[in-house]
Formats: structure tokens, sequence, C-alpha cells
């Protein structure tokens, strides 16, 4: 039974290599929207994170960057729902560290410049 099993073996890995060139297709890909920056990002998780959150990560597949928001607090004197957060950002550059506020604008959160 096991040279059965052997010999039928070695008959389907014969059958299966090629040894021509392979083949290449070209591929065309579908247009892709634009990046995302890591403001954006970044905006975007601190805005549907809970005020609170300690150690909560991030990561842009566009750019590459990713980080961890360290925490998010209520933005107080600040126009209404903004948060403030502090998170890392390790990138192709280097680790950077900053801190910034968010704020609700329609249905998507952007970086504010007030603080």
């Amino acid at each position: 039974m096991n040279r059965v099993l052997a010999v039928l073996s070695l008959a389907l890995l014969t059958s299966c290599s090629h040894t021509d060139p392979l083949e290449v297709g070209s591929v065309t890909s579908a247009p892709r929207a634009a990046p995302f920056s890591d403001q954006a990002v970044i905006a975007a998780v601190v805005g549907t994170g809970e005020v609170g959150t300690y150690a909560l990560a991030w990561a842009n597949p566009d750019t590459g960057s990713a980080g961890v928001i360290e925490r998010i607090d209520p933005a107080n004197g600040v126009a209404n729902g903004c948060r403030k957060f502090v998170t890392s950002q390790q990138s192709l550059e280097g680790e950077t560290r900053f801190d910034g506020i968010v704020c609700p604008s329609g249905n998507v959160w952007t970086l504010s410049s007030g603080t």
C-alpha cells in the first residue's frame, strides 16, 4: 500500500512540473481614492474613541505611519464636542510625539487650529 502511494505521489509531482517560463499577464488596478493623511487618520480615531481612553493604536496604510494615542480628554474651553489628545507617530522619518485637538465637522473629525 505504501509503495502504491509513493508511486502515485511521484506521478502527481512529475505531472505538475512545468519547465516553460511562466507567463505573466498585465494587471490594471482600479483607481484609488486620494490617500488619507496621518492627521485625518488620527482625527478619525480620536473622534471615534471614548474620552478617557488610554493607549489607542492607529495606523495609516497609505503612508506606512502608525502610533499610539496616549490619551483622549475633553477639550474644555474650545467648541462643543472637541477632544484633546496626545499621540506618538512612527514613520520612515523616525518617531515623534505631539498633542492636538480634534473637533466634529459634519460626519468627520478634523484637527482644530484652536488651542
